[in-house]
């Protein structure tokens, strides 16, 4: 009869030990999953941040398509980059405020041929 006792110890603890290990691959499974769903969430998120920036693109780009078809903005593009101007207008160029010059100062130089200048070059020494 003692042997049918110690038996049944043996049994109980390779059932514990079998448990243990079956709990420990279902922790080890269940942790592995929250870890994925972690990671899923994250890239949710990640998601919906990189549309909320294509959104705000695609919100400024429709309000410059809307400013370039409008028909004063081609006016000033034709103005501007291809220097064309209505029929009855008069077009009046201005100098630039760094270009205009004080009176009485005689912007003109003499003009001297470059054989004359070498001439006086040689000369003076």
């Amino acid at each position: 009869m003692g042997k049918i006792h110690t038996e049944n110890k043996h049994e109980k603890g390779w059932y514990r030990a079998l448990a243990m290990v079956v709990a420990w691959l279902l922790i080890v499974s269940l942790a592995r999953d929250v870890w994925q769903i972690r990671k899923g969430f994250d890239r949710i998120s990640e998601a919906n941040r990189r549309l909320l920036a294509e959104e705000a693109k695609n919100v400024a780009l429709k309000n410059k398509m809307n400013l370039v078809q409008t028909q004063s903005f081609k006016e000033e593009l034709i103005r501007e980059k291809l220097n064309m101007q209505k029929e009855d207008e008069v077009l009046v160029v201005m100098p630039e405020i760094g270009s205009i010059q004080k009176p009485g100062v005689n912007v003109e130089a003499e003009y001297v041929p470059v054989w004359n200048k070498w001439w006086n070059l040689v000369a003076s020494n």
